[in-house]
């Protein structure tokens, strides 16, 4: 009968034991559960940073390995105003530029976000350049705005510009974002040069990009 009630004791004892401390076994099925945080976060793919700008109330989502300024870039055509193509006595702000990555001197592009206030930039804002492409004039919405949209190019010495615009006026400012791929003919190099993408690459990873867009008011 002793011997019976020793046992039953050293049982208790064990189970008091395993109760006061669990992570001894309690972790291993979290650990290894398809529910636990850290098998998420390890499958799960990372989430694009958004770039948010206060002063002109809008957002851009940005893929992690492109490149931010805040400025723009002076190429051979592409300046650095606010807007491209804009009068030399134009008055805007140059807000952001996303660049594609693998940009450089034989192929660039970038997303440019520029915008102004001056009454006069307002009231011409949907005016297309002199380049425009023909028949390429069309209304675009974007993140629910409504955009006037236009394709445009230029070539001269060997370099090429070539600009998808997207113009809205909203809360009392003018709106110019600009998709652009520009660089020099390969050709001209010995030997030929290899772009870093083909412009229909590059346009299309930043039209992607450009659907993220929102105005935040």
């Amino acid at each position: 009968m002793r011997k019976y009630q020793v046992c039953s004791a050293l049982l208790v004892c064990a189970l008091a034991a395993c109760t006061a401390h669990p992570g001894n076994g309690a972790d291993v099925p979290v650990a290894t559960s398809s529910a636990s945080p850290a098998r998420r976060l390890a499958t799960s793919p990372p989430s694009a940073p958004v770039y948010t700008n206060m002063n002109w109330n809008f957002r851009i989502d940005v893929p992690r390995d492109w490149k931010i300024e805040h400025d723009f870039a002076h190429g051979y055509l592409a300046n650095d105003a606010w807007r491209t193509y804009a009068a030399p006595d134009s008055h805007g702000t140059p807000i952001v530029s996303l660049t594609v990555p693998g940009s450089n001197q034989i192929t660039s592009a970038e997303i440019r976000v520029g915008a102004s206030r001056d009454a006069n930039e307002i009231a011409h804002c949907a005016r297309p350049p002199d380049s425009l492409r023909a028949g390429t004039l069309h209304s675009e919405r974007i993140g629910g705005a409504e955009f006037t949209a236009f394709e445009a190019s230029d070539a001269a010495m060997s370099h090429y510009l070539d600009v998808r615009g997207y113009r809205a006026v909203h809360d009392g400012a003018c709106y110019a974002i600009d998709l652009l791929v520009y660089g020099s003919n390969p050709q001209v190099y010995d030997p030929p040069a290899t772009p870093p993408f083909s412009k229909q690459q590059a346009f299309a990873r930043m039209q992607a990009v450009l659907q993220t867009f929102r105005f935040t008011r």
